[in-house]
């Protein structure tokens, strides 16, 4: 699954959500073979069961109980998407592993009208369901009694139920698109027990039959292939039952099916490869009208998944492959085996995508076609270890594009990931990356940057640890072991270790894996007296000491020791030379391999490989960056992040920090030298009087190169130079670009003549549209608003991210009642853009906080999807005072009510506000001197 992040001083998730709508029954027919219940059997619902259970004290809010295994299900549904909810019938073979009178499951928001237990075929035993009122288990919790004991053994555990869709983006879930409705099901990580009840929990990995019934005009998807379809008269209309093969051993959250008036582009069989035997069909789901916008999509599918098949030495292990494009969808994708969820924006690229959406779209996908060996075919025992899924698909996922196309610079994009990870874990609210889950409605805290980000740069590192084929031998051997299975990170660990021949891998990544924080390798650069054949000879070497990171104004505790694979380059000239040390201790010492000459630099993150930053004495410092251009793209890049870092720790001076930015600017690689605009926002928003000094910076560093790269068919002129031309109209105040860009993007919008689609290259619509947005205002907006609502994926981003550029105050209100509104034009996900997008504004930030302090019970219930919502108080991330930060936490802990999980958004949003003001309070006077300086 591929979370999104959030803005402004660190990476946060943001994890927010909505509520559900209870509506008539839509039973079974008898056609669908229902057995007939006992007569003592009576209807139990959600208020009932509350009356009961809320005497107990034993509810499980974690994991079930081990009293009972489940073993296999059989799923029976009846969808209408037009409808307001859909009815079930599940029987779950288990085996009782004691005798009970108790069963505890997993079922949220709905009613089960029969219940029972059959032992052998003919023994039963009516049961009774009770449901946990969602105050005592929020995360969704029942239970099942019986008024005989129930013996032990084998037996099949069958329930009638209804339940509403669920209206925010979560379970199985309807979107609505003018007159056609859908299903579409999110059930990572606990969404399976509000579609159907269930032992709701990723190590109950077992077979699945299912079948849908739906009205005879719609489109039917499920994990499997289609065994076959049956038409049936429901009430004087006709319906189709659709029966699809059993699966593969799965756990309930990688279960989905999908019922709606879909467009299907069936793209053929992709052909046998030297590993996989079998032909492989794929196919396009999307909303009607769209799927010709899947082209792009299905055509480069073939050359990734082979790409993963070669690095895993096994075949794709499902029998289809159905990539759906979701009409609304909380996050970016999920693997489901055999019918993968995406975003519309990653899949319907249409004629002309900028090469941006195509890498999106390149990453998203590797990502999740990685998951079906990680993840799906090895499964994690519980929420603790998702990291390992989630980490291995974006290492792997992008191994896998790098694997496709050499050429695209997919390489670095895992280390560009996990640096952008470290701000996170730089907090002392951190978390670890296993990190145990006491209540699981805590759990999407699993589902951040530290889970993706770091755990994706730890694999990486200890790749390079162990060596590239090595590293792949561990991990081909662990699919072997576990396939079809659980397995706990510790399982990993031992297969790494097995597979590489080095046992030295397991403490060492565990020191990284077991505890959190980030760490701190301080170098101090020396001379030593080394021992040569021809008598002693200098030898330059490094005395390093780890601690753990802690920037300005961190209540970081010290103490931690990590096993580090510390690689250091030295250069002599044009010629470099490495040396690598597991440091193992608080201090050591790495010395070069050269020896008879002093180095004139050194770097300590050769390659960039390791999950760690460094600092050096100021001369270090000095030496290194005047030597910037000996550094391999990666070098590059840790030294950009550990510069900053060290700046933000109070140990590098606003000159030099300055003069190390504008360097990295003039790097020729387009990630390093957008990584040089590091803090550019906080000396903007943050610092008093430095707008013009600010302006001459920005117009210095980056105003001659884009003049060079704009327009031109590079990965520099498609990647770069969008980023630079807004930072030269926001920052730099460019007016004449500006202008350009508002004319541009008035001609594409069609304000004074008919609408010129071909005004403006796509990858600077959404600048132009900024523009045209600020120079027209309301003359802009109901165009503006027409893409929003008709555009495509891509259009559809760019307006609504044009519309809260506005610096119209009536514009503004009028968004934000259209955010509020749940029966308007825009989805709980454009909702959150405009708000999150006006929080940022600078006239309109402090205007649209106070909005929805005012409206925040309305909005959070109405509007955030229901997988967003404990990720709320990040809404407060934009501050950078104490006394807003007192504000936020107030305001968020007195409605804790509405933002369940909410605990440690609120206590990381609450620190970054602390460590920007630390930052500005310490570094802000002689930040801005630096800058006028200059």
């Amino acid at each position: 699954m591929i979370q999104r992040l959030s803005p402004k001083h660190f990476y946060m998730a943001t994890l927010v959500s909505v509520g559900f709508l209870l509506a008539p029954t839509i039973g079974f027919t008898q056609s669908m073979d229902t057995p007939a219940q006992p007569a003592a059997q009576s209807e139990t619902t959600l208020m009932d069961a509350g009356q009961i259970i809320s005497e107990t004290g034993d509810i499980p809010q974690a994991q079930l109980p081990d009293t009972v295994t489940p073993e296999s299900y059989d799923i029976q549904l009846k969808i209408d998407p037009q409808a307001d909810t859909m009815s079930g019938r599940v029987s779950i073979d288990v085996k009782m592993e004691e005798a009970t009178n108790k069963v505890w499951i997993h079922a949220k928001e709905m009613n089960v009208s029969n219940a029972k237990i059959v032992y052998g075929g003919d023994q039963f035993f009516p049961l009774e369901f009770n449901a946990v009122p969602l105050e005592d288990a929020p995360s969704g919790v029942a239970y099942l009694t019986s008024e005989t004991e129930l013996p032990a053994g084998d037996a099949v555990i069958t329930l009638e139920y209804e339940t509403p869709y669920n209206q925010a983006l979560n379970s199985a879930y309807q979107v609505r698109r003018g007159d056609d409705a859908y299903i579409v099901t999110q059930f990572e990580p606990l969404g399976a027990r509000e579609a159907f009840p269930s032992f709701d929990e990723p190590r109950f990995k077992v077979p699945f039959n299912m079948s849908i019934m739906a009205p005879k005009d719609q489109v039917v998807y499920a994990n499997t292939p289609e065994l076959g379809t049956k038409d049936v008269e429901v009430d004087g209309e006709i319906w189709t039952n659709h029966t699809f093969a059993r699966t593969r051993p799965l756990p309930t959250y990688l279960i989905a099916f999908g019922v709606g008036p879909w467009d299907v582009v069936d793209y053929g069989n992709l052909p046998q490869t030297s590993l996989r035997k079998t032909d492989l069909r794929l196919r396009g789901f999307a909303a009607r009208g769209e799927g010709e916008n899947m082209e792009y999509a299905l055509e480069n599918t073939q050359g990734i998944l082979a790409a993963l098949e070669e690095y895993f030495g096994s075949p794709y292990p499902y029998e289809k492959l159905d990539i759906i494009a979701a009409p609304d969808y909380a996050f970016g994708a999920m693997e489901n085996p055999g019918a993968i969820v995406y975003r519309e924006s990653l899949l319907l690229l249409g004629d002309n995508p900028p090469l941006s959406q195509k890498r999106s779209y390149a990453g998203v996908h590797s990502h999740e076609l990685a998951h079906q060996w990680f993840g799906n075919l090895v499964t994690p025992v519980w929420w603790e270890d998702i990291w390992l899924n989630e980490a291995f698909a974006t290492w792997s996922g992008n191994k896998g594009t790098a694997m496709w196309k050499p050429e695209g610079n997919f390489d670095r994009n895992t280390l560009n990931s996990a640096l952008g990870a470290m701000n996170t874990d730089t907090l002392s609210t951190t978390r670890k990356v296993r990190e145990p889950l006491e209540r699981s409605e805590n759990v999407m805290d699993q589902f951040d940057s530290i889970t993706y980000r770091k755990g994706g740069g730890v694999l990486s590192m200890f790749e390079s640890f162990v060596g590239e084929e090595a590293f792949r031998d561990g991990v081909r051997l662990h699919m072997k072991r576990y396939a079809d299975d659980v397995a706990t990170g510790d399982d990993f660990f031992r297969s790494i270790a097995d597979g590489s021949g080095n046992p030295d891998v397991v403490p060492a990544m565990k020191s990284f894996v077991d505890q959190p924080g980030l760490p701190l390798v301080s170098g101090e650069v020396t001379q030593l007296d080394a021992t040569t054949e021809t008598g002693l000879e200098p030898q330059t070497a490094v005395m390093l000491t780890q601690s753990r990171y802690a920037p300005l104004g961190s209540k970081t505790s010290q103490g931690q020791i990590w096993q580090i694979p510390v690689c250091a380059k030295f250069g002599y000239g044009e010629e470099t030379v490495k040396s690598c040390e597991l440091l193992k201790d608080k201090t050591g010492t790495i010395a070069s391999p050269r020896t008879g000459e002093t180095a004139d630099w050194v770097t300590l993150n050769e390659n960039g490989s390791g999950y760690y930053r460094f600092t050096l004495d100021s001369d270090g410092w000095t030496n290194l960056i005047n030597n910037i251009d000996k550094l391999n793209t990666r070098e590059a890049l840790t030294l950009q992040d550990s510069l900053e870092a060290a700046y933000r720790a109070g140990e590098v001076e606003s000159s030099v920090f300055l003069d190390g930015m504008s360097k990295l600017a003039a790097h020729p690689e387009y990630d390093v030298a957008s990584s040089s605009r590091a803090l550019i926002g906080f000396m903007g928003d943050d610092l008093n009087g430095t707008e013009e000094s600010l302006a001459r910076y920005v117009q210095e560093n980056y105003s001659d190169r884009y003049a060079r790269i704009a327009g031109k068919d590079t990965v520099e002129g498609n990647l770069l130079a969008p980023s630079l031309a807004s930072l030269l109209v926001n920052r730099g105040g460019d007016e004449a670009l500006a202008k350009s860009m508002a004319e541009k993007g008035a001609r594409y919008l069609g304000l004074n003549k008919e609408a010129d689609k071909e005004s403006v290259a796509p990858n600077m619509l959404g600048l132009a549209l900024d523009e045209a947005m600020k120079a027209h205002g309301e003359k802009a907006y109901d165009p503006l608003m027409e893409l929003v609502e008709s555009g495509s994926p891509f259009e559809k981003s760019a307006a609504l991210g044009a519309l809260t550029s506005t610096k119209d105050e009536e514009i503004a209100n009028k968004l934000l009642a259209l955010a509020l509104d749940k029966d308007g034009p825009l989805t709980g996900r454009q909702s959150s853009s405009v708000v999150y997008g006006l929080l940022g504004s600078k006239e309109f930030g402090d205007m649209t906080w106070d909005w929805l302090k005012a409206n925040f019970s309305q909005y959070v219930t109405d509007r955030v999807p229901d997988v967003r919502k404990g990720g709320m108080p990040s809404t407060g991330g934009y501050f950078c005072s104490l006394e807003r930060r007192d504000e936020v936490r107030d305001f968020m802990t007195e409605n804790a009510a509405v933002i369940p999980g909410y605990e440690r958004s609120l206590a990381q949003t609450l620190e970054s506000i602390e460590l920007c003001a630390a930052l500005r309070d310490e570094k802000g006077e002689e930040l801005a001197t630096a800058l006028k300086a200059r």
